[in-house]
């Protein structure tokens, strides 16, 4: 009995390990790349890349797409990153970093009112998600809701103590 068990172990891990060197092959290079390269320019040019091919569907679109607005970001091209999000929340709706990572371009294009309406969306999907309190803490506080802000910034410490969060 207990070598059966071993052996139907192994034969299950065995079967994860190919099913995962599929998946990865299944990327295009262009993608494995993208997640390699620690250049936000080359990312963003990778990833394009890799959407191109059109062999990207469901999540891994979704997930493509998602990290390329992170690599718009960091380039300060908030719209590019705002259209590329807008698609990745039509594949995933259900992403509460689609929704947080909406409502912080929107905080970095001083659309307060719009990033607080996106954090709450990531937090009514993940309550826990102490990134999503701190970027709602920032629009609350530049909104003047003083009040609200504080309690997201408790919040937000209290998930997560090194999450930044506006000062007092």
């Amino acid at each position: 009995m207990r070598v059966q068990t071993i052996a139907l172990n192994l034969s299950l891990l065995i079967t994860i390990l190919f099913v995962t060197q599929v998946l990865a092959e299944d990327l295009p290079q262009e993608c494995i790349e993208a997640r390699e390269v620690r250049s936000p320019q080359a990312q963003v040019d990778l990833f394009t890349s890799c959407l191109a091919t059109g062999r990207l569907r469901g999540n891994d679109k979704s997930t493509t797409l998602k990290q390329r607005a992170i690599a718009y970001m960091h380039l300060g091209q908030h719209p590019r990153a705002l259209d590329d999000i807008n698609q990745a929340i039509k594949i995933r709706p259900d992403d509460a970093d689609n929704f947080y990572l909406r409502g912080f371009s929107y905080r970095a294009l001083n659309q307060n009112q719009k990033a607080l309406e996106d954090c709450n969306r990531a937090i009514n999907i993940d309550p826990n998600f102490a990134a999503a309190y701190a970027t709602r803490a920032f629009a609350n506080k530049s909104l003047g809701n003083v009040d609200q802000a504080k309690a997201d910034v408790r919040r937000a410490l209290e998930l997560d103590p090194k999450v930044k969060v506006p000062m007092f």
